[in-house]
């Protein structure tokens, strides 16, 4: 469990980075792995280091620093959200309830999935990090920018309960 004891201690830590800036400009930025379902953080993949996920403390802290901004690489889980098989960090469960939800808003929204991550994250104030090997994913990242969830949707996908 070192991964979640030092998950727990990145707010402390990025406060105390932005101190020793000592008097030139603090970092605003943070970037880190998140995305619409959540993984285990007693688990980890091979190659993973151990600040990769954005764990609950660093989102309630990038929330209520108004300087700072969370960059979220991976959103789309390497295509997790279009069929391809998901990383074990995943495999718990509470996964099939969020992937429901997600599937549900995105059917109401007539998007794709992938879309309604995208949509998800920007209306947490989150720059999702995409890329892409298609002209057509590329269509879509695009098209997702446009896709606005109202309040409601947002607080659908937010509810659904589970790691």
């Amino acid at each position: 469990f070192a991964l979640l004891d030092r998950s727990i201690e990145a707010g402390g830590r990025v406060e105390r980075a932005r101190d020793l800036a000592g008097g030139r400009p603090a970092f605003t930025s943070l970037q880190l792995r998140h995305s619409y379902l959540r993984p285990r953080l007693d688990v980890r993949e091979p190659g993973d280091h151990a600040f990769a996920d954005a764990s609950d403390e660093v989102l309630d802290y990038v929330r209520a620093e108004p300087a700072m901004r969370l960059w979220a690489y991976s959103p789309l889980l390497k295509g997790g959200y279009s069929g391809k098989p998901l990383d074990g960090v995943y495999d718990h469960p509470g996964t099939p309830a969020r992937l429901a939800a997600l599937h549900a808003a995105a059917e109401e929204a007539g998007a794709t999935p992938n879309q309604v991550v995208i949509a998800w994250l920007l209306a947490h104030d989150v720059v999702p990090v995409v890329g892409v090997s298609s002209l057509a994913q590329l269509e879509e990242t695009l098209a997702a920018r446009d896709l606005k969830l109202d309040e409601p949707a947002v607080r659908r996908l937010d509810g659904v309960t589970g790691l």
